[in-house]
């Protein structure tokens, strides 16, 4: 659409669109809308409860409610045929890449029960990432009720990765069943070293069935969260028991100090007889932190990582999306996530981290490590600061006693015991900072520093921290060329390749005029070359953007009339799941409640139901007053 055809549209004064005066008779207006609208749904999402703006006001000739109109329409012809075009879009997916997965299960009359599927960077990343995985279940993300499970990683960036997802018609046993056998079979066969999800029973049912090997923990915070409700008359009653249950659950480091510790808590609170305790302390091996301190869950306790990835989907999707449209918001998302990593992998390969010391460790670190994981490893090696370290047994064990933190105001003394292996560098502590996370724990560091280990020990360096983590998932950034993308990090890349060479010339140009003169043709025909190739190249793009606009509006029966003609799946119905359609009011324990104030009467001053208004006092007086005002006048009459 040229400047002149939008300048050929006025719109009357009310700004409705549906009375639209036309002085060119060629101009269709419904394409207009349905090209706008379509360009508009292609690059932002439209929230439909949100004011529809634009940077250039007086250009646009329709209100929010006609784009919303088109887009309504749009979603109309996915009416029976919304699996259909899912289906489509990815045998087009797995044409592009060879390794994308996916896989459907219908019932026995063709509705769509589940859908699963996985691009192929999230299979090779799982391959070097998948030995911790976040799993939980979310809703209100398509308009068919399905509840949403999405496989959740954390990549050598300490970064949020997607290793598939599933729509499911139902949580039931079965079904996670068939997801996780599906999903292993996408993931190549290998099964996750450790895996964190909420407390649903059929889900761990699930886990035992097709991970029997692997170690399944619950979310810690959906046990606290859960802890707030059934005992807030207790922590309204008892208001230090708060802190003193986490420091018995979080501060305890072997199983008998935890269950030493829970014993003393509950007769000291007198709540050795209530059922949640019983019932928490009856399943503590699932998600009491003593109890998974020597297993890798870099880091992870709860099932945050999946918590955060729910709340960004739903930031794309809601409960009125189509399958198909929610599937090409995933897609979009996915690749903004790798486009994350790809910036990561940028600034750690031309940036070097600011260092806190000149320790060789420390510069060992940060050679091997991403710039994100050094940040935490230097944290560590500050805390090792803190603490006396006292030797127990000569050159073999040793006593890191901290007295005070500074990052805690409550601090409480606590001491670290730490067994070394002099000649071997092996250096073991009570804590289990090393097996939990995968770095060194500043106690070890604080013997270490002590014994003069001048070098970073081989066999304390993670692979999947390391900068190198994910050379097996895609090409170094070193070896891409120039149609790899145009995304910033590219872009500083070419620049810094092109500098270097670019120096060498000129240094060898200048020194002599023979070469400069070669320099300088070779240059003009060079330059010119160059923008040729460029021009030609945005041309290409406009033109792919074009018929990108164009397809978005073409009819769904006419893209794929074969697959309407021989439909093998049915849209799935109205799924009953677990989750809630509508979000409640947050559920508010009695310690939470503001108590109610009684209703005080303005009048009488008495707690009562009635006010100033409706005080029966005040009607007495005022019936007292009326007829004292009578007998004044019967009085006044007779006088007279």
């Amino acid at each position: 659409m040229n400047e002149n055809q939008h300048k050929a549209v006025n719109i009357n004064e009310d700004g409705d669109c549906a009375r639209v005066q036309i002085n060119d008779p060629y101009i269709d207006v419904d394409a207009i809308l349905e090209e706008e609208s379509s360009r508009i749904e292609e690059n932002i999402e439209i929230h439909v409860g949100k004011q529809f703006k634009s940077p250039e006001e007086e250009n646009v000739h329709f209100r929010r409610r006609d784009v919303t109109n088109v887009i309504a329409m749009d979603n109309r012809k996915l009416l029976g045929v919304d699996v259909d075009r899912t289906l489509l879009h990815f045998q087009k997916k797995k044409e592009a890449d060879s390794e994308f997965f996916y896989a459907v299960d219908a019932d026995e009359d063709g509705f769509v029960k589940h859908i699963f599927w996985v691009d192929g960077r999230s299979r090779r990343a799982y391959l070097e990432f998948g030995d911790v995985v976040t799993f939980d279940t979310t809703y209100n993300t398509n308009k068919y009720c399905m509840p949403l499970a999405p496989f959740i990683g954390v990549n050598h960036h300490r970064q949020s990765i997607f290793f598939g997802m599933a729509l499911l018609r139902s949580e039931s046993t079965t079904n996670f069943c068939w997801l996780f056998e599906t999903w292993l079979k996408a993931m190549y066969g290998k099964h996750p070293k450790s895996i964190i999800t909420d407390q649903d029973g059929a889900m761990k049912k699930a886990i035992k069935i097709i991970f029997p090997n692997t170690v399944h923990r619950c979310c810690q915070w959906h046990v606290m969260r859960k802890a707030r409700e059934k005992l807030g008359l207790l922590y309204g009653k008892h208001p230090k028991f708060v802190d003193e249950l986490g420091s018995v659950i979080n501060c305890s480091l072997t199983v008998s100090e935890f269950e030493n510790a829970w014993a003393v808590m509950v007769d000291k609170y007198e709540v050795r007889n209530n059922k949640h305790l019983i019932n928490m302390f009856e399943k503590r091996a699932d998600w009491a932190p003593v109890y998974f301190r020597e297993i890798f869950f870099a880091e992870m306790s709860t099932s945050q990582r999946s918590e955060s990835m729910n709340a960004l989907l739903k930031l794309w999707v809601n409960a009125h999306t189509s399958i198909y449209k929610f599937v090409c918001s995933i897609d979009n998302i996915i690749d903004n996530i790798w486009q994350a990593e790809g910036d990561q992998d940028f600034i750690t390969m031309n940036e070097n981290p600011q260092l806190w010391s000149k320790f060789q460790l420390e510069l060992d670190a940060r050679l091997v490590y991403t710039r994100n994981v050094f940040s935490v490893f230097k944290q560590l090696l500050q805390d090792s600061c803190l603490g006396i370290l006292i030797e127990k047994e000569r050159d073999t064990l040793y006593e890191v006693r901290i007295d005070s933190n500074p990052d805690f105001k409550h601090w409480k003394p606590v001491s670290y015991l730490v067994n070394i292996n002099k000649e071997a560098e092996l250096f073991s502590c009570n804590c289990k900072g090393f097996e939990f996370q995968g770095l060194l724990c500043p106690h070890a560091l604080k013997v270490m520093w002590l014994h003069g280990i001048q070098h970073l020990p081989s066999h304390y360096i993670l692979k999947r921290w390391c900068k190198n983590a994910n050379a097996g998932v895609k090409r170094p950034l070193n070896e891409r060329s120039h149609d790899a993308g145009n995304s910033v990090a590219m872009q500083m890349f070419r620049a810094l390749t092109l500098r270097d060479q670019f120096g060498l010339l000129v240094d060898l140009a200048s020194k002599d005029a023979d070469s400069f003169n070669l320099a300088e043709a070779q240059l003009k025909e060079l330059v010119s070359q160059v923008k040729t190739l460029y021009n030609s190249s945005q041309q290409q793009q406009d033109l792919a953007a074009s018929n990108e606009m164009l397809a978005m509006v073409v009819d769904v029966e006419d893209e794929f009339p074969e697959e309407r003609g021989n439909q093998t799946f049915h849209d799935p119905p109205t799924s009953q799941c677990k989750g809630r359609k509508k979000k409640p009011a947050r559920w508010k324990i009695p310690a939470e409640k503001v108590p109610i104030k009684p209703r005080i009467c303005g009048y009488c001053g008495l707690v009562a139901k009635h006010n100033s208004r409706t005080c029966p006092k005040k009607l007495e007086a005022a019936g007292k007053e009326l007829d004292a005002m009578e007998e004044d006048e019967e009085k006044l009459e007779g006088e007279i």
